[in-house]
């Protein structure tokens, strides 16, 4: 899916961007969506990745309980800087293994431009329990999607989603939200001032 956000900005005069996510990242919640307001008039490719693919991430969540207590803090001052409204869910850190199946799932079925957002804003806005297999496709059932579920397991998908993974990490990405531009890697919602110029250069 590519999303184009409408401004003055004529296609030739930009340079597409990939946005690399995980359901699982609050911070890449954030910024999709400030995506529109922060990259106005770029064209924006998603892609999923499995954060928990990275070497970082590989073994379990590398924080302290001070430093995700400090980052629970810190992402209620973004989401109240930017008005939105952040929930963190029963399970956390979340796993988006089975969200990110569904995208793929989505990307295929051409709904990925529904189904994307509504995701997110399940996890981050809603709290709603997505960590598991079951409460990842109750989720997706709620929300309009029940011919999404029963690919969740399609080995086809799976090793999409690996391989989107592993050849983001060869390239030399190590965490999400991350954004391609050309050869260049932009880490964090908070590099995406960057992003925008790089798109225009």
């Amino acid at each position: 899916m590519r999303h184009v956000a409408s401004c003055a900005w004529q296609a030739h005069d930009v340079r597409e961007v990939k946005f690399l996510y995980d359901y699982a990242s609050p911070y890449s919640f954030i910024a999709n969506e400030i995506l529109a307001t922060a990259l106005p008039g770029v064209n924006v490719e998603l892609q999923p990745v499995y954060l928990r693919g990275f070497e970082a991430f590989s073994k379990g969540i590398p924080f302290t309980a001070p430093k995700l207590a400090w980052i629970v803090q810190d992402l209620r001052r973004i989401a109240a800087e930017h008005a939105l409204t952040f929930t963190v869910p029963a399970s956390f850190p979340v796993n988006g293994l089975y969200t990110l199946r569904g995208a793929l799932a989505a990307k295929r079925a051409g709904v990925l431009d529904r189904y994307h957002t509504a995701i997110f804003r399940a996890v981050w806005t809603e709290g709603r329990e997505t960590s598991t297999r079951d409460g990842a496709a109750q989720v997706i059932r709620d929300l309009g999607f029940p011919e999404l579920v029963e690919q969740l397991d399609d080995p086809t998908i799976k090793n999409e989603l690996k391989a989107a993974t592993d050849a983001a990490a060869k390239r030399g990405v190590f965490g999400v939200p991350t954004f391609l531009v050309g050869d260049d890697i932009y880490w964090g919602h908070d590099r995406m001032y960057q992003v925008a110029r790089a798109a225009r250069a």
